[in-house]
Formats: structure tokens, C-alpha cells, sequence
């Protein structure tokens, strides 16, 4: 008997989908991917994400804040910034 995928399946296999995607897309379609889902349209919104999203506290330590919006592509970033694409880790670095 075939039983639905459990919530846990499909996010694994989202996550796949969006690693593999991000393993290969421009940084311009990533930027624009994110631009969209936060329901922005214009290139300019991509400085309000990385506003909202790239935190620098006062101990000058430097972290990302996703929502419910990214979090699976921020996730899906992060780890090809990590493993395959280093040039990734400076998406979020703003002007």
C-alpha cells in the first residue's frame, strides 16, 4: 500500500530541489527568486531584504535571519555557499 508523503519527505525533497537549483542559477536569479517571494518587483527591493534579513549586532558578529517566506532557500544557500559555491557567502553582504 502507497501511503502520502509525510510533511518531512516533501521538505527534504523541496530542499534537494532548491540546492541543486542554487548549485546552478546566476546570483541575479537568486537575488530575483528572493526579490519574489517576498513580493517584491524591483531590483532596489533586494537592499530591503538584505536589511531585514543580515543582522550585525554590537559584538560586530554577523548572522542571517530568515522568515517564513526564504527560509528553505536561505537554507539551501547557505549550504552550497559552503560546499560548492563560495562566491555565494557574499549575497547578503549589502552595498
Amino acid at each position: 500500500m502507497d501511503f502520502p508523503r509525510t510533511r518531512h519527505q516533501v521538505l527534504h525533497e523541496l530542499q534537494i530541489e532548491l540546492e541543486n537549483w542554487v548549485l546552478q542559477a546566476e546570483i541575479e536569479d537568486i537575488k530575483h527568486y528572493l526579490i519574489s517571494i517576498h513580493g517584491g518587483v524591483y531590483p532596489d527591493d533586494w537592499e530591503d531584504i538584505v536589511l531585514f534579513h543580515f543582522i550585525k549586532n554590537r559584538n560586530n558578529c554577523h548572522y542571517i535571519q530568515s522568515c517564513s517566506f526564504c527560509q528553505e532557500i536561505v537554507s539551501a544557500i547557505l549550504t552550497i555557499s559552503e560546499t560548492s559555491r563560495p562566491e555565494l557567502k557574499t549575497l547578503f553582504q549589502g552595498k
